[in-house]
């Protein structure tokens, strides 16, 4: 049986966890199962999940919501024009992105795999495929 989350809590006890990356967390509806297979939905609406919160079910269940790592792509640079033109083309993706002195960092996406492509050929720009938990810079990834 599904279990219906009516509302998100901070600091009380779970009896369970899940783990979710960064994209499940920013989704206002979702479907997930749980670390000891309790399957769940959430329809929050305006908000996105955070670290610590904790699902409330209609029967009282109470999931941890945890960040599990993702697969990121980062870029470091070594001039700034190319590190500007780069940031343009992703900016214009409206993807999320965690932008620092001459690196960019992004999530392993399918839609921008051609920009990730296109910087392997490039010199000035040594490309780093890993998996780890994705920190996008303010309030990334935003609806119009």
């Amino acid at each position: 049986m599904i279990k219906k989350v009516i509302e998100i809590k901070r600091d009380i006890q779970a009896n369970d966890e899940v783990r979710l990356d960064w994209f499940d967390m920013q989704k206002p509806n979702l479907c997930a199962i749980s670390n000891k297979e309790v399957e769940f939905i959430v329809k929050a609406k305006y908000t996105h999940l955070h670290e610590g919160d904790i699902l409330v079910c209609e029967d009282g269940y109470a999931i941890s919501v945890q960040k599990s790592e993702d697969e990121i792509v980062i870029l470091n640079f070594s001039d700034h024009i190319t590190f500007a033109k780069i940031a343009y083309e992703i900016g214009n993706r409206h993807q999320p992105i965690c932008i620092e002195d001459f690196k960019i960092t992004v999530l392993n996406d399918i839609s921008l795999q051609d920009i990730i492509k296109a910087c392997e050929s490039i010199d000035k720009v040594e490309v780093t495929k890993t998996k780890t938990i994705f920190k996008p810079n303010g309030n990334a990834h935003h609806s119009h």
